[in-house]
């Protein structure tokens, strides 16, 4: 079978959509099905690039040097401008949101090609809390809406709460399949190396807490409530003086740093840099527990991958974090205020009994996610949508 999967966003940038599409991609090449990745070319990329056996083809886009906004968004409109022969040899066409959502459908229908989009949730009345300008906030849920009711042959998600948001937006109930995302569990388990980034960065007999993922506060990223974690991380400051925030990811420099050094939280907090995918899992050991303060998440893999770590983990209580935590017996869901936050972080790093005991069931729990799953229940659509 010969896959076609569109995304605004694939590597070097490596965040949790794009490490969907990498696995899923991954997984699919090995049963000998041919994976192509259309997205957009950034500055400094190549055209084509066989990556872990996918076949990225980059399309080029207005205002790349301007990628994040407003480069990115010109990517449905160059797309269609494109010839794209090869996709005439392709079985199906899958699409993934946002900001791909809006072309994918034009592009599989050009070609006369079944079409799926898989979307890990929309925003909705959200929007209007945490966009960052009139288009964020007015015109981007009425983009959602026109996504949720585009000609697609049959959408997918990963959570009932991305399924609830779909609904709301106005898709069929329906045509939706709930397909949850599977764990790496070869690269994330409780044997990758905890003391590497300790022993690099001087932390040893610290108490740290972590958050690895895009440190932007900004634009969408507005959801990841980042600017919470760090205001948490002083209450927790005050209260265990040598305890760390750890941070790794792009965008620090940019937008998160002036931010910890208004805070006062230079001692505090601890910027490991932007790390290879591949050495996530010696962060997530690295750290004594894992937070993830975002208001929502379609999925959360940041959850998934640090309790597969056997590591404690508390998110805020909203979005798809209710799957991936049982309260109280792998981590802890919150309020989402910063008091909260910092109160569940003290609770937990001041007792190692409960970080040894969630950490364990929370490996356990997250043993359930499989991409051996989550593959074969794609395919099991696929081969729907193409008879």
């Amino acid at each position: 079978m010969k896959i076609a999967i569109i995304s605004d966003v694939a590597p070097p940038l490596i965040g949790g959509g794009e490490s969907y599409v990498i696995q899923l991609g991954s997984y699919l090449t090995k049963l000998g099905h041919d994976v192509y990745w259309l997205t957009s070319k950034m500055p400094n990329t190549r055209a084509y690039e066989n990556y872990k056996g996918i076949h990225i083809h980059r399309v080029p886009i207005l205002f790349a040097r301007k990628f994040f906004f407003p480069g990115r968004q010109t990517f449905p409109l160059t797309l269609c401008l494109q010839k794209l022969s090869f996709l005439q040899d392709i079985d199906i066409v899958q699409t993934n949101t946002l900001v791909a959502g809006y072309a994918g459908w034009r592009v599989a229908k050009k070609f006369n090609k079944p079409s799926l989009l898989f979307c890990h949730e929309f925003f909705g009345d959200l929007w209007g809390k945490f966009g960052n300008n009139i288009l964020e906030r007015k015109v981007y849920p009425m983009i959602e809406r026109r996504i949720a009711r585009a000609p697609y042959d049959w959408f997918a998600c990963p959570s009932e709460y991305s399924k609830t948001t779909l609904v709301n937006a106005g898709c069929q109930e329906s045509k939706i399949t709930v397909i949850p995302h599977g764990l790496n569990h070869e690269l994330f388990n409780h044997n990758a190396d905890e003391t590497y980034f300790r022993k690099k960065f001087h932390l040893e007999n610290l108490l740290l807490f972590g958050y690895i993922g895009r440190l932007r506060i900004t634009s969408t990223a507005q959801s990841k409530n980042l600017g919470l974690l760090l205001k948490s991380a002083q209450i927790v400051a005050n209260e265990i003086p040598n305890s760390r925030l750890v941070l790794a990811g792009i965008g620090y420099r940019e937008e998160l740093r002036p931010l910890v050094q208004k805070m006062g939280l230079e001692k505090h907090v601890i910027y490991i840099g932007n790390i290879p995918y591949e050495e996530n899992p010696k962060f997530l050991r690295m750290c004594d527990l894992i937070v993830c303060p975002a208001a929502v998440d379609g999925f959360c893999f940041l959850l998934a991958e640090g309790s597969a770590c056997a590591r404690p983990v508390i998110a805020t209580n909203g979005g798809a974090h209710p799957d991936r935590i049982i309260h109280n017996k792998t981590g802890l869901l919150v309020e989402p205020t910063a008091e909260a936050i910092a109160k569940s972080i003290i609770e937990i790093l001041t007792d190692k009994k409960r970080l040894i005991e969630f950490g364990e069931q929370g490996r356990n729990y997250a043993s359930q996610y499989t991409w051996q799953k989550s593959v074969k229940k794609h395919l099991e659509v696929y081969e729907m949508l193409m008879s």
